[in-house]
């Protein structure tokens, strides 16, 4: 495991809450902004995006530029007539992110409650799962930034964007991205975006996983597969649950069907 022992167990949702007063300064008025959250359920998986994992079909750095490249045209030209139409390049990545598109970002969340319906609703459910929480401000001052002038978090419109998305967007083969994960918050354009209150780090090929190294601040707490159950309990009752994480027409019918115990 890249971040080695758990920082703690959350085995309630109170144990949650516990947490956040304890690691979160609750005195800072942008603690809302910058400190985000991340649920896996399995523990062990590391923090890397989807174009840098094992099941990716490429591994050379020019070989997966080519293919991100095709898969964003591809995206792009046959999602045409199911989207506004004047999306920029960041909406589009983001779009792609969150409709399970491999790219260079990794999902976090702003809601600590959203976060971990992550980890105990999503497959698989018989392993201890993993909730990360960090300072994403950290990310500029723990890394080697390489010169480059930036701090805090970067948003839709922020150069640093535009420079990593640049190569993606205009097929460029000797693409230069930065050489540091760097966290952005997305304009909340699309509703998935907003109810999930996402944000993205975006992940370079000098270092495609976030380690405790790239941010002191990371921290990594064990969620046990026998208390998954009772956490899904506990966060239903508290009203996160599908229809409210995911906001579409087949979350709240499932959700329906389990309020009235309809297995169908």
């Amino acid at each position: 495991m890249p971040l080695g022992d758990p920082d703690g167990k959350i085995c309630s949702v109170q144990h949650l809450l516990d947490m956040i007063k304890r690691i979160v300064p609750g005195a800072s008025r942008h603690a809302h902004i910058r400190w985000w959250f991340r649920g896996q359920s399995k523990w062990g998986w590391p923090l890397h995006p989807g174009v840098y994992r094992d099941n990716f079909p490429v591994k050379n750095k020019a070989d997966r530029l080519n293919v991100e490249q095709h898969l964003t045209q591809d995206f792009t030209v046959e999602s045409a007539g199911l989207r506004r139409g004047d999306e920029s390049n960041s909406e589009l990545y983001f779009l792609q992110q969150h409709y399970r598109m491999p790219t260079r970002l990794l999902d976090w969340t702003t809601s600590p409650l959203a976060a971990l319906y992550f980890v105990v609703c999503d497959e698989p459910k018989d392993a201890d799962g993993a909730l990360f929480v960090m300072d994403a401000y950290q990310l500029a001052n723990c890394q080697d930034l390489g010169g480059v002038d930036f701090k805090g978090i970067a948003t839709s419109r922020g150069p640093i964007l535009k420079t990593a998305l640049k190569p993606i967007f205009s097929w460029e083969s000797a693409a230069v991205f930065p050489k540091f994960i760097f966290p952005v918050r997305p304009d909340h354009f699309e509703r998935r975006v907003g109810i999930q209150r996402s944000c993205f780090t975006f992940h370079v090929p000098q270092r495609s996983v976030l380690t405790k190294e790239a941010n002191r601040t990371l921290q990594c707490l064990r969620v046990p597969k026998d208390k998954k159950a009772s956490l899904r309990e506990e966060l239903f009752r508290l009203g996160v649950d599908q229809f409210t994480v995911y906001g579409d027409l087949e979350s709240l019918a499932r959700r329906l069907k389990l309020a009235y115990g309809v297995r169908a």
